[in-house]
């Protein structure tokens, strides 16, 4: 058996040389990571590249939000970088960009009812329409909110209505409105282009909530909407694990629209986890009233049936990490915006990833141009789609343990996480050991002093 060299000593002194090696080996490791690390953003896997560029919202883990589009080679060929958090991106028309975005605004700026409420600063929701070339804020709705966790504006969707003539009868004409979800007053209102409230649903009108929590807890979490048809929309209560639709109903002003709950999937109330998913985000109806949902902390995302049951499902920790978006594409793909993971992935209807682009930043919502709804979209029924992806118990937390570092570290710090622990529990070793070594060699000492003066 080969013996350490003298210099290691023997036991405290040993395991404290050993530990303080296996640091420096590990920070020399964090460092050859970080100025190694490929730049971002970059294309990942290349196989079937789409003919389409892709809208991607970047939320940031400190205020580096964007909307970003992407070429089919992984490039960026147009940013938009204003606000601090993007959270849904989505194109209106050739030169039209609809941004949902929240900006933190110190609590010397914020309006008079946010200053001294207990929070540090507040958020600014805005819903901004740009012209894409200019870049230029062509239309916006906005407010002030408490902060900016659990009270942004997470999305919002455009649709018409038929224009009212002057004598009340509807027109060939059309007329703009946006559905959006306010997730800090936990409801969901629609405005028209004067930036009326022209239907409003309040979470308080249908469910109870929990006794003890304030009005600004995060108790709905509601953070996706979609109009489905005319006085239908689908809404995503994240914290209830729970998928359900909004009927409104006609009336001649905003007071006379009432507005009743219909659940999809989920318990359909505040409870816990869910055993279909947990919290879930951006659900997207498909044909035959499938439903195709990004199950975030399951680390994957599924396809319901009208039923409710699972007929297709991709991921597992080991292959995503805390998916927030799943599109289905005309050619039976699915386009999934893989958060934790910094990316936007393409699977094929084999469950293989045939196209991805590590975007950095945290990636909230990605669609493919031109942007079209998904309701005649493919079901994994239809097309034969197969499940896809593995399960990993270490990469899960290792994926959260990286992630989590980002909001605190430089994304480019973050990444070596792992080897930054094994340096900073080696140094604790080697401080540990140093003073018992130390310490005996000292008391041993101090021991043959006294004996010898006896």
């Amino acid at each position: 058996m080969t013996r350490l060299p003298a210099w290691f000593g023997t036991g405290h002194e040993r395991r404290a040389k050993l530990l303080a090696c296996l640091a420096v080996v590990a920070l020399a490791a964090a460092s050859v990571g970080v100025l190694s690390a490929p730049d971002q953003p970059r294309l990942t896997v290349g196989d079937e590249k789409p003919e389409n560029n892709t809208l991607v919202a970047l939320q940031g883990y400190k205020h580096e939000g964007k909307a970003v589009e992407f070429s089919p080679d992984g490039d960026v060929v147009w940013e938009y970088a204003k606000p601090d958090d993007v959270f849904d991106v989505e194109a209106l028309g050739p030169d039209r960009v609809q941004v949902s975005t929240a900006d933190e605004v110190p609590d010397a700026e914020c309006p008079a009812r946010y200053r001294g409420d207990g929070f540090e600063n507040c958020v600014r929701n805005s819903l901004r329409i740009l012209n894409k070339s200019t870049k230029e804020v062509v239309w916006e709705y906005a407010w002030y909110d408490a902060e900016l966790h659990e009270h942004e504006l997470h999305d919002a969707d455009h649709y018409t209505v038929a224009a009212s003539g002057d004598g009340g009868n509807a027109t060939d004409a059309r007329e703009d409105r946006w559905v959006m979800v306010d997730m800090g007053n936990d409801r969901v209102f629609a405005v028209n282009r004067q930036k009326e409230v022209v239907w409003e649903w309040n979470a308080t009108d249908t469910y109870d909530r929990p006794a003890g929590m304030g009005p600004e807890g995060d108790w709905t979490h509601v953070n996706d909407v979609d109009r489905l048809r005319p006085g239908v929309f689908q809404i995503s209560l994240r914290n209830f694990d729970t998928v359900a639709e909004l009927h409104v109903a006609n009336g001649s002003n905003p007071s006379e629209r009432s507005v009743t709950v219909r659940p999809v999937v989920g318990p359909n109330q505040y409870a816990g986890k869910g055993d279909i998913i947990y919290e879930q985000h951006n659900p997207d109806r498909l044909a035959d009233g499938h439903l195709l949902v990004a199950d975030s902390e399951h680390d994957r995302v599924v396809e319901l049936n009208r039923s409710g049951e699972v007929v297709w499902e991709f991921g597992g920790s080991a292959t995503l990490n805390w998916p927030r978006d799943a599109d289905r594409l005309p050619n039976g793909h699915t386009l999934v915006t893989d958060s934790y993971n910094d990316r936007v992935a393409e699977v094929n209807e084999d469950g293989d990833v045939v196209w991805a682009v590590e975007t950095g930043y945290l990636p909230y919502e990605a669609d493919r141009l031109p942007g079209e709804g998904s309701s005649d979209r493919p079901t994994a029924t239809e097309g034969g789609l197969a499940d896809g992806g593995r399960e990993s118990v270490v990469e899960r937390y290792l994926g959260f343990a990286v992630a989590i570092s980002k909001y605190v570290l430089p994304a480019w710090l973050g990444r070596q996480v792992l080897w930054l622990v094994v340096a900073l529990l080696s140094l604790v070793g080697v401080a540990i050991e140093t003073v018992r070594w130390r310490g005996v060699g000292l008391f041993d000492r101090q021991t043959d002093e006294l004996a010898d003066e006896q």
